[in-house]
C-alpha cells in the first residue's frame, strides 16, 4: 500500500465498513487540543504512575506496554467492534457510535537506544508517542535520522509529510539551541554545538520530502515551516561570544544544514502554485539573499553549492510576474543576483550559477515598469557586461558558457527597450564596445540579441545622430545586413538602419556607408507581392527608402539607384506597403516635372486617403490598418502632405480639405501657440521644429492653391477655422526656435495674408445676407471693387455650346446666370452626345507643368455614380487667368461630352462634372475674357492637329492657355 508501514493501522480494521472506525490520522495523531505527550516527573526524577503508563526500561517492555493499550491491540481478535468497545463504553442511547481518538502511548528510551529500536516502534504505529519520548540531544538526533531515512524512501514520503506531529518535531529540532522545558539543563552545551547532527538531520528530512510534488500541499500548509527553513538557511540559530574584539555572532547551523534548507526551498519554488506564496514571505527572500552573498559560511565548497541553490530559487520565483514587486522590494536582493553573475563568471567562463543569475535578471527586466529600476540597481550593468565579455565563444564553447551569454544579452536587450534607459545605456562606459564584440565574435542567438540592443538605441531620436557619429556602429549594421541571411540578426540591423534614417543628418553618412545597396537587394529578392514576403525585413527596407527620401541631399542618389522603379509595383496594391511606397515615391519625385513622374504620381492618387489617415492617426496617438502607433514619425506624414501640396493641381485638389487643414493646424499650434505642448514618441510639440516647418509649407501651398490672389477669394471653411489658422501662423512668425528659418517665416506670413484677405471677403459677402454670389450687376460690381479690380467678373458657366450652358453676347447679360454651375437646371442648348469609350480604362488629357500627358483615371472614375461611369472621360487642359493666377480646367470638347438630358454642372477647379452631392468651387468664376481665350485655344488646337509639339496660341487678353498641345 502507498503509506507503507510507518503509520499503518490493523488491516482487519480497513475491511470492515459496518461501523464508523477511527481514521488513520486520529489513531496515530491526537487532536490539536490534546495535551502534549509527556510523563510527569517527581522531584527525584521518578515518574508519577497515577496519570501514565509505567515507563519500560527496554524495547521489549515498551512493546508490552504498547500491546496492553487496546487502541493499538494487534491480537488475533479481529472484531473491531469489540476492540472499540474496550476503549469507550457504548452509549446507552441508540445513536450511531463515534469512537474517541486514542491516547498516545507513553514510551521512554535509554542511552543505548539505536535507530533500529526507534524504527521498530515506528513500524507498529506509535510514531506520536515515540517522538514525545525523544527528550535528549542524542535521542532527537536518532529520531531525526530515522525520519530522514524514511523521507528518502519514495513510497513513504507522502506518509511522512502528511503527519503533522512529524513536521512539528523536525521544525522544533532544526531551530533548537537550548533544552526544552523539562529537559536536563546539562544538555545546553550539546544543543549549542554547531556540530550537533540533530539539526542537520531534521532539515535533511524536509529536504527529502520536497523531492516529490505530492508532498508540497502538506509542507506548504505546515505553519511556520518555510520561515524555519529560511532561518536555517541564514545560519540560525545564532550564539554570541565575547572577546577582546567585541561581541561575535556564531552560526549554529552547519553548512550542510543550510544547504539542505536552500535545496528544500528551491524544490518548493518549482511548483507553480507555490511561487507566489513563497515570494510573499520576506524571511525566505532575505535568506536567499544572504546565502548568495556567502554570509556566515565557513566552507567554500558548501557555500558555492548553497549559492547555486539560492540563485536557482530566485530564478524560479522570478518566472512568476506577480512576484516582481516582492523580489524588487527586498533590500539588496537584485544587487545580490548581480553579484553572483559577476563572481561566478571568471577566467574559465560562466557556470550554471551564472546562467541562473542572468536568467533571473532577464525575467525581472521583462515588465515595462521594472526596466529602469533594474537598470539603475548598482552593479547590474557591470555584472552583465562582465558576463558577455568573459564568455567569448572563441575561448569557451561549453554549453553553460554559451547559455549564460545568451541570457545576459537577453537581459540587456530587455533593459534597452525601456524608454528611460536608451540614452543612459548608450552612454554607459564600455557597453557599446562589449555589444559590438558579441556581434563580431558570436553567430547565434547572442548576436541577434546584441543587434536588437542597437535597434533599441536607434529607436531613440536623441541617439540617432550620436550612433552614426560614433563611427563603429554603422559599419557593423551594414555588414550584418549584407552577410547574415540565416538569423534574425539581419532583420534587427535593417530595422536599426531604418530608424537611423529618420534623422535627416544621417542620410548622407548612410549612403556613404553603403547601406542602400544591401537593403535594395533584400527588397528586390522579396518580390513585388508583399503577401508573399517572409518576415518583416522587406517591410523595413521600404521604410528605410521612405525615410531616406525625405532628405533633399539623398534624393538624387535614390533616383539614380532605381528606387522609384523598385517601388513602382507596390503603388497600385491595396496593401499596407503601398502606403510607405507611395510616400517614398512622393518624396523622391517632389522636384520632378516630367511625364513619367506625372504617371507615377497619378498611380499614388489612390493612396492619398491612406496618407491623410496616417496623419490623423499619428496626431491622435493611434495606429491604422497594418501599422501601430509609433511606426511612422509625425515628420513622415506631415512631410508627405507637404510634398503632395507642392505637386500638381490634382494632388492639391485631393488634400485641400478641412481635415487636412485641421491636422496641419494642430502641428503648428502644438509647436508655437501659447508656448507649445510636450512632444510624443513620434515627434511633434514645441521641440519638433522640422515637423512644424513642413506643416507651414503645406499650409502655404494649399492656401495659395485655394486663394491664388490675396483678397480675391476665401477658404471654403468656417470663420473659426480661419481665426485659428491666423493665430497659429502669427505665433509661428515670431517663433525663435533654432530650426525655424526666415524663409519659413515668410511662408507663414504669406499664408496668413491670403487667409486674412479671404476672411474679409467672407465677412463682406455675409453682410449681404446669404453670402452667395450676387444675382445682379450691382452686386457683382461691389465684389469687383472689393477685390481691387484684380480680376474681371469670373462667372461659373461655360459659353455657348460649352457643356450645354447658354451665355449672352455681352458681359452684363452674362452675370444674371453667373451661378449657373451651381444651378443644376437643364441646359438650353443641345450638344451632341458622345459615345462611351470602348477601352476599359479611359484616359484624359490634362496639363501638368508645361505639357499635356495621358493619365489613367480609373481610380478617380471608380468613385463616380453609375451614370458617370457610363459616360466618356472628358479630356481637359488648363486655362490660366493672367491677372488672378487661377488655372481653370476646361474640356477639350466644348460640349464636355454631356448628353442633352444631362444636367450635371462643371467644376473648373476639379476639371470634371460635379458628382452627386458636390458643388462647383465658387472661387472659380467664368468671364467673357476667359470665354474668348477658351475659344481661341480651341481654334489653335484645331489648326495644329497636323503639327505635333506645336505650342498653343496665347491670347493677348486676360486669359491664356497653359502648356503645349
Amino acid at each position: 500500500r502507498h503509506l507503507g508501514s510507518i503509520l499503518d493501522a490493523d488491516p482487519s480494521a480497513e475491511s470492515d465498513a459496518e461501523e464508523d472506525l477511527p481514521e488513520l490520522d486520529s489513531t496515530l495523531d491526537s487532536n490539536s487540543d490534546q495535551e502534549e505527550f509527556s510523563t510527569p516527573e517527581t522531584d527525584d526524577g521518578s515518574t508519577d504512575g497515577s496519570n501514565a503508563l509505567p515507563y519500560a526500561s527496554s524495547p521489549l517492555d515498551n512493546h508490552r506496554t504498547l500491546r496492553s493499550n487496546p487502541a493499538f491491540d494487534l491480537s488475533s481478535d479481529s472484531n473491531p467492534r469489540r476492540r472499540n468497545r474496550s476503549i469507550v463504553s457504548p452509549s446507552p442511547s441508540s445513536r450511531p457510535y463515534h469512537p474517541s481518538p486514542p491516547s498516545p502511548v507513553a514510551l521512554s528510551f535509554g542511552p543505548s537506544t539505536t535507530v533500529a529500536d526507534l524504527k521498530y516502534f515506528a513500524e507498529r504505529g506509535c510514531i506520536v508517542g515515540l517522538l514525545a519520548a525523544l527528550r535528549t540531544p542524542r535521542l532527537k538526533t536518532l529520531g531525526a535520522r530515522m525520519l530522514a531515512d524514511y523521507a528518502k524512501m519514495p513510497t513513504r514520503r507522502v506518509a511522512v509529510a502528511s503527519n503533522r506531529r512529524i513536521l512539528q518535531f523536525v521544525q522544533s529540532t532544526m531551530l533548537q539551541s537550548e533544552p526544552c522545558p523539562g529537559e536536563d539543563d546539562s544538555t545546553k552545551d550539546e544543543y549549542a554545538d554547531p556540530l550537533w547532527l540533530g539539526r542537520e538531520y531534521a532539515v535533511e528530512t524536509v529536504r527529502s520530502l520536497t523531492a516529490t510534488e505530492e508532498s508540497d500541499r502538506y509542507l506548504m500548509n505546515a505553519p511556520g515551516l518555510l520561515q524555519s527553513l529560511a532561518h536555517v538557511a541564514r545560519g540560525e540559530p545564532f550564539s554570541y561570544t565575547s572577546s577582546s574584539l567585541g561581541r561575535k555572532m556564531v552560526s549554529l547551523a552547519s553548512g550542510k544544514a543550510r544547504l539542505h534548507a536552500c535545496i528544500a526551498v528551491m524544490n518548493l519554488s518549482c511548483g507553480k502554485s507555490n511561487k507566489i506564496e513563497i515570494a510573499n514571505i520576506p524571511d525566505v527572500l532575505e535568506a536567499m539573499r544572504d546565502v548568495m552573498l556567502g554570509t556566515h559560511f565557513t566552507s567554500g565548497q558548501v557555500a558555492q553549492e548553497a549559492r547555486l541553490k539560492a540563485t536557482t530559487c530566485i530564478k524560479n520565483l522570478s518566472n512568476a510576474d506577480a512576484n516582481d514587486a516582492a523580489l524588487l522590494g527586498t533590500p539588496g536582493l537584485v544587487e545580490a543576483v548581480g553579484h553572483v553573475a559577476r563572481e561566478t563568471c571568471g577566467g574559465e567562463g560562466a557556470t550554471t550559477c551564472t546562467t541562473n543569475a542572468c536568467l533571473a535578471l532577464m525575467n525581472l527586466s521583462i515588465s515595462k515598469g521594472n526596466k529602469h529600476r533594474v537598470f539603475r540597481t548598482p552593479g547590474i550593468m557591470d555584472a552583465l557586461i562582465a558576463v558577455i565579455t568573459r564568455t567569448s565563444p572563441l575561448q569557451h564553447s561549453n554549453s553553460p558558457n554559451a547559455e549564460a551569454r545568451v541570457k545576459a544579452c537577453s537581459a540587456l536587450s530587455n533593459l534597452a527597450i525601456g524608454y528611460d534607459n536608451k540614452i543612459p545605456m548608450f552612454s554607459y562606459p564600455g557597453f557599446v564596445e562589449s555589444i559590438l564584440h558579441v556581434i563580431d565574435t558570436d553567430g547565434g542567438e547572442a548576436r541577434t540579441k546584441a543587434c536588437s540592443i542597437l535597434w533599441s538605441f536607434a529607436a531613440e531620436m536623441k541617439n540617432q545622430v550620436p550612433v552614426v557619429q560614433r563611427g563603429d556602429i554603422l559599419p557593423t549594421l551594414v555588414r550584418v545586413a549584407e552577410e547574415d541571411a540565416t538569423t534574425e540578426a539581419r532583420f534587427k540591423c535593417v530595422a536599426a538602419l531604418t530608424l537611423l534614417a529618420e534623422s535627416l543628418e544621417n542620410a548622407i553618412p548612410l549612403l556613404e556607408s553603403g547601406a542602400l545597396a544591401p537593403l535594395m537587394v533584400i527588397l528586390h529578392d522579396a518580390g513585388p507581392d508583399p503577401t508573399q514576403w517572409k518576415g518583416q525585413t522587406a517591410s523595413w527596407c521600404v521604410g528605410f527608402l521612405m525615410n531616406m527620401a525625405q532628405s533633399d541631399e539623398a534624393v538624387p542618389a535614390l533616383r539614380e539607384s532605381g528606387v522609384v522603379e523598385l517601388l513602382a509595383p507596390l503603388l497600385t496594391l491595396d496593401h499596407y506597403q503601398s502606403l510607405k511606397a507611395a510616400m517614398a515615391v512622393t518624396f523622391v519625385c517632389r522636384y520632378d516635372e516630367g511625364d513619367e513622374t506625372y504617371d507615377l504620381l497619378r498611380k499614388t492618387e489612390n493612396v492619398i486617403p491612406k496618407i491623410i489617415s496616417l496623419l490623423h492617426n499619428t496626431l491622435s496617438g493611434r495606429g491604422g490598418n497594418g501599422y501601430k502607433y509609433g511606426v511612422f514619425t509625425l515628420r513622415s506624414s506631415v512631410g508627405c502632405i507637404a510634398s503632395l501640396a507642392s505637386g500638381p493641381d490634382f494632388m492639391k485638389e485631393r488634400i485641400a480639405t478641412s481635415p487636412v487643414f485641421e491636422s496641419l493646424l494642430r502641428v503648428v499650434a502644438d509647436f508655437c501657440v501659447d508656448g507649445g505642448t510636450p512632444g510624443a514618441i513620434v515627434g511633434g510639440g514645441r521641440d519638433d521644429g522640422h515637423s512644424a516647418t513642413l506643416a507651414v509649407r503645406a499650409l502655404q501651398s494649399l492656401t495659395q492653391h485655394l486663394i491664388p490672389i490675396p483678397g480675391c477669394s476665401a477658404l471654403p471653411f468656417d470663420r473659426i477655422m480661419e481665426e485659428r489658422l491666423i493665430i497659429a501662423l502669427q505665433s509661428f512668425e515670431v517663433c525663435t526656435h533654432e530650426e525655424v528659418t526666415d524663409i519659413t517665416r515668410k511662408l507663414a506670413s504669406d499664408a496668413k495674408l491670403r487667409i486674412q484677405g479671404g476672411a474679409n471677403i467672407s465677412r463682406e459677402l455675409s453682410s449681404r445676407g446669404d453670402g452667395s454670389v450676387g444675382n445682379d450687376t450691382n452686386d457683382m460690381n461691389k465684389s469687383d471693387d472689393m477685390m481691387d479690380d484684380a480680376v474681371g467678373s469670373i462667372a461659373a458657366s461655360f459659353a455657348n455650346n460649352c457643356c450645354g450652358l447658354s451665355i449672352a453676347s455681352d458681359g452684363e447679360s452674362l452675370f444674371p446666370s453667373l451661378p449657373s454651375h451651381l444651378q443644376q437646371h437643364p441646359p438650353v442648348s443641345t450638344p451632341a452626345a458622345v459615345a462611351p469609350s470602348p477601352t476599359p480604362n479611359a484616359v484624359e488629357l490634362s496639363y501638368f507643368g508645361d505639357e499635356i500627358v495621358e493619365v489613367d483615371d480609373s481610380s478617380a472614375s471608380s468613385h463616380s455614380t453609375s451614370s458617370q461611369s457610363d459616360s466618356t472621360i472628358v479630356r481637359t487642359f488648363l486655362l490660366a487667368d493672367q491677372r488672378t493666377g487661377r488655372k481653370f480646367a476646361v474640356p477639350s470638347d466644348p460640349t464636355g461630352g454631356r448628353a442633352f438630358n444631362d444636367n450635371r454642372v462643371w467644376c473648373y477647379r476639379r476639371g470634371r462634372f460635379c458628382r452627386e452631392g458636390e458643388s462647383p468651387d465658387p472661387n472659380f468664376r467664368w468671364s467673357v475674357e476667359l470665354q474668348a481665350a477658351y475659344m481661341a485655344a480651341l481654334e489653335g488646337q484645331r489648326r495644329s492637329l497636323g503639327s505635333p509639339s506645336t505650342t498653343a496660341p496665347t491670347t493677348s487678353g486676360n486669359g491664356s492657355v497653359v502648356g503645349k498641345q
